[in-house]
């Protein structure tokens, strides 16, 4: 077996921290060696806890179910949750069928064995009640918690060893006594050879310490990232800060910084939505209100328990929690924060309560009857309540209006249609009027009512629907009217995952009559109301038209004649709008925000970006930005930052996709795209000093991969229509050679000193010497080529044929050297002194050989392609190489060990450039740039459309269509600058130390 045990647990305190109290406890304990004699096992291996929440009602996944097959036993962490947890359930289901119930073992983290443990191990196959081995964890207290682990963990061990519980804690204790004794004697001998080692072995402590504290900084570093991941920015980047010195009192690692500068996003040009913290439930976030005046927000989680936060202190004011009465959980419909007060209004099926900033009940409407449904208006001025009169039906024939703010009855409404109401609620801008719609009733008619509670005046309505089924409806304005869209459809038609007809209909409510009728075509995923909205939209002109909803569309139709007159289309669903006037914002579940000017168009969003894999809601208060994701437990915190980190900004012409440095840094170019014209290719050429532009020229289908400077003042450019440009920065002049060969597919290769280039096809090769701009080579083969590199010297140049066989070709005589290596070659580089030749072998190695005698030097083991990237450094000691994978690898041939290993650089690599003065290397790949240490050999600082690094300089150049941004490099005094700029004197608390198992100083 792969693993000892897997760790199955729910993602929420305290399972998650006994289930790491577990996970480290079992790995790190030390057997007796008189039982690792006995059972022939020194430790337990490994163990296996999967790091990450499964959505609700998805599969395990390949790697769950794998780790599930290749575990000789199950840890359960049981607690009351646990019953809840669909895919706890999943786990020991799975894990029963594999592997049987005897080699399941739970661990009680709290409450009693029967409400905790899994249903499945409470009974055997037949029925018959059964007890399953338990570890009790339970405690009030973390250092409870902890106390208990020193003897259940030697329970589950001794059950995963097989052997006596009673006879391994024993031995246990005869261990430490008798390390007790050893470490006291060893004290004694130590004080007594003090005098004749003590520089040695002080300098060896030390050593020994520093590199502990590396290994420190470098796993602060990694969980820097993961926090990351989940969109907590600020506890991210304190996490980073713990890795880095502050007076020299450890080593500085290139991982903190790499994680510091991500956190703080501080070579990112767009910050203008930022992701900044995430807030807690105990459950999945249900739905979230929130006042737009302020920053303060209510949080409902699924089980109704109720947190309200503010988000400019970043503290949590008081939780509610949720309502049993008889052991049976009260259902909450709603929740909402009002404008004036920021009263906390809750709607449960047993009233309405408001409460004030301390957390304190300020009124309580209450009826004899049960309430079945319950909404607050999305302006946070009104809300209603359904129930039945009678106090015993489940279908309301009777709508309360309520005013959240000191819970006062403003109007009470009895059902005189034929349906009962429905759960579709919604309400006009000021409050004062409210939409409520019926069930759908076979054979009966479908109506929508309205009612009005400031105007006694007013005819309450029902409004007769087109179809039985109501999807949703909303308030609408035209010039002299205001009135009421419906949208419908026939209830037959409506399914998950269908495209069906839905009918619009507007009613006008001042000349009480339908005026028009609009069938658009509906998406319907799932019956989720904030998926179908209909709202208010301002164009310049009050609330004329309307903003609709309608899953995979949003339609924009004029209130007064029910045209359609822009529409917006998605992949995926849209999730939950925001409209402020003519401004509004959209979100769909694919995680993308988009943000739209009606007034100017809605071809485009004028910002958009994906915040997260999924969005259900949406908010926005004073100053922050908020999303769920409607599965997990977690609230997304964004916030604008206006800070620009970037020292300059200008624009080229074009669409920026690539640059480069000159080798002494005193220039760079920026390649582009022409606008509208997918081959031109536009070459603007700046000054690093004041970054002003000295020239620019053009070279369409220029071939990226093969643009250098070849030496400081000139710019070489090969196209695919078989052009060799040659611009001179300092005349301003291009000069153009056309190739004299004529050939579709072919490929290019220029030598680690830009003094050589060589062109190939499949049946020929020519090279060329790019000093003198004359072809000193043409050479036809009787066999197809598939690659071919060109040493420093342009004396050889190396293919592979068709075969993956390798040949060495003299450039002066065309002799055709054949290698019989005895294995395939994909890829092939020369170290810059041409000694050595680096090939990606079909076996799966890496193979260094030397390139007079084709003896191989080393060899390291590699995933084997012919998309990668391979490299040497200047010096020819290392090899840059990422596989199709996108693994990046960077091996040391003279020591023959690889020293790194990432995949953080997730996109293929363009080009690796390494200023040895600095020890930087910049990883260019064709969507952002990396920055490694390479005195250290560590991951440096990610930047986001990076396009390089200029040379000599601090100086990282960006890009994002036509504008270009100039960043400094920071290093660690700066970025703790920044960081204490930005969170001031914030620390990690006591329980985030213990979550993320961080030690005091």
């Amino acid at each position: 077996m792969k693993y000892d045990a897997f760790i199955s647990y729910r993602h929420l305190m305290p399972d998650e921290y006994v289930a790491k109290k577990v996970h480290k406890g079992l790995e790190t304990l030390r057997i007796p060696k008189k039982i690792q004699k006995e059972i022939g096992k020194s430790r337990i291996n490994r163990v296996f806890r999967d790091m990450e929440e499964l959505p609700v009602g998805s599969d395990l996944g390949a790697n769950i179910m794998a780790a599930l097959e290749e575990s000789e036993y199950l840890i359960v962490i049981s607690s009351p949750k646990t019953k809840e947890s669909y895919w706890c359930n999943q786990e020991v289901e799975n894990f029963v069928r594999m592997h049987g119930r005897d080699k399941v073992l739970v661990v009680l983290a709290e409450g009693e064995p029967y409400e905790s443990f899994p249903e499945q191990l409470l009974k055997d196959e037949e029925g018959n009640a059964v007890e399953p081995f338990a570890a009790d964890f339970r405690g009030t207290t973390r250092k409870e918690i902890n106390k208990k682990a020193k003897t259940e963990l030697v329970r589950l061990a001794a059950a995963i060893l097989g052997i006596d519980f009673d006879d391994l804690k024993q031995r246990q204790k005869e261990r430490k006594t008798r390390r007790n004794m050893i470490l006291a004697l060893g004290v004694a001998a130590f004080a007594f050879v003090f005098g004749g080692f003590s520089v040695y072995n002080l300098a060896r402590i030390n050593e020994e310490y520093q590199q502990k504290l590396v290994n420190e900084s470098k796993v602060l570093a990694a969980k820097s990232a993961d926090v990351l991941e989940t969109g907590d920015r600020k506890t991210a980047a304190l996490i980073a800060m713990e890795g880095i010195p502050e007076s020299g009192e450890r080593p500085l690692v290139p991982e903190s910084l790499y994680a510091l500068s991500k956190a703080l996003g501080v070579y990112d040009y767009n910050t203008v939505l930022s992701s900044e913290t995430v807030i807690n439930a105990d459950y999945s976030i249900k739905k979230f209100c929130n006042n737009a005046t302020n920053d303060i927000v209510g949080i409902l989680d699924d089980n109704g328990n109720v947190y309200v936060w503010d988000l400019k202190a970043g503290e949590m004011l008081y939780e509610i929690q949720a309502e049993y009465v008889n052991g049976i959980l009260v259902p909450v419909f709603d929740i909402g924060i009002t404008e004036e007060s920021s009263t906390l209004v809750v709607v449960s099926q047993n009233g309405v309560r408001g409460y004030d900033l301390s957390g304190s009940m300020v009124y309580e409407y209450t009826l004899e009857q049960p309430i079945l449904e319950g909404k607050v208006s999305e302006y946070n001025n009104c809300l209603a309540i359904e129930y039945a009169e009678n106090g015993v039906d489940y279908y309301p024939d009777t709508v309360a209006v309520i005013s959240p703010e000191d819970g006062k009855e403003l109007g009470v409404y009895h059902n005189d249609c034929p349906a009962p109401y429905s759960d579709v609620i919604d309400f006009i801008n000021t409050g004062s009027m409210v939409i409520v719609g019926h069930m759908q009733m076979d054979g009966e008619e479908n109506y929508v009512s309205v009612y009005d509670t400031a105007h006694e005046e007013f005819n309450n309505k029902n409004l007769l629907i087109k179809n039985d089924t109501t999807i949703s409806a909303g308030f609408a304005f035209t010039a002299d009217d205001v009135g009421v869209i419906i949208a419908s459809a026939p209830y037959e038609t409506i399914g998950d995952g269908r495209e069906i007809s839905v009918d619009l209909q507007y009613y006008s409510l001042a000349y009480d009559n339908r005026t028009w009728n609009t069938t658009v075509d509906y998406y319907i995923q799932y019956s989720n109301k904030l998926d179908y909205q209909i709202e208010i939209l301002g164009d310049g002109k009050p609330f004329e038209k309307s903003l609709i909803t309608a899953g995979r569309s949003i339609y924009i139709v004029d209130n007064a004649t029910g045209e359609i007159v822009d529409q917006i289309k998605s992949d995926s669903l849209f999730s939950d709008t925001i409209v402020g006037g003519d401004i509004f914002a959209v979100s769909t579940e694919a995680g993308f925000l988009r943000f739209y000017i009606y007034s100017e168009g809605v071809k485009n969003p004028f910002f958009e970006r994906k915040l997260a894999s999924n969005i259900a809601q949406i908010g926005m208060t004073d100053t922050k930005f908020i999303t769920i994701d409607g599965t997990s437990p977690s609230a997304r915190i964004y916030y604008s930052n206006n800070t620009q980190y970037f020292d300059k900004t200008y624009t080229v012409d074009g669409y920026s996709n690539d640059g480069m440095s000159s080798p002494d840094g005193k220039y760079y170019y920026i390649a582009s795209e022409e606008e509208n014209n997918s081959s031109g290719r536009i070459f603007t050429v700046c000054k690093s000093s004041n970054h002003k532009k000295v020239g620019e020229f053009r070279a369409d289908y220029a071939y990226y991969s093969g643009v250098q400077f070849i030496d400081n003042d000139t710019i070489f450019v090969p196209t695919y229509d078989l052009e060799l440009i040659f611009y001179s920065i300092s005349e301003d002049k291009k000069e153009v050679i056309k190739s004299d060969i004529d050939a579709k597919d072919f490929g290019m290769n220029v030598s680690d000193n830009k003094k050589y280039f060589v062109l190939f096809s499949y049946k020929f090769a020519d090279v060329y010497d790019l000093t003198t701009r004359k072809k000193v080579l043409h050479k036809d083969f009787d066999y197809d080529i598939s690659a071919c590199t060109i040493t420093s010297a342009g004396d050889y140049f190396y293919l592979f044929d068709d075969e993956y066989r390798v040949h060495k070709i003299d450039t002066k005589t065309g002799e055709d050297e054949l290698f019989d290596l005895g294995y395939g070659v994909l890829e092939l580089a020369i170290s810059p002194d041409d000694s050595k030749l680096i090939l990606n072998c079909d076996d799966n190695k890496l193979r260094v050989l030397d390139a007079k005698s084709k003896k191989e030097k080393v060899a390291f083991d590699f995933v084997a392609n012919r998309e990668g990237y391979l490299k040497t450094s200047p010096d020819g000691k290392y090899v840059f190489a990422q596989s199709s994978n996108n693994f990046f690898r960077i091996y040391d041939i003279e020591k023959g060990t690889i020293v790194l290993l990432t995949d953080a650089i997730d996109s293929k690599i363009r080009r690796i450039s390494f200023n040895e003065e600095t020890g930087v290397l910049a990883v260019s790949t064709v969507a952002d740039m990396y920055l490694l240490d390479m005195k250290s050999v560590g991951l440096l600082a990610y930047v986001p459309s990076g396009r390089f690094y200029i040379n000599g300089t601090n100086q990282i150049i960006t890009g994002s269509n036509s504008n270009i941004y100039v960043f400094n490099y920071m290093d660690a005094e700066e970025l703790k600058k920044e960081a204490r700029k930005r969170y001031g004197d914030s620390q990690l608390s006591e329980e985030q130390r213990l979550i993320f198992g961080i030690e005091n100083e």
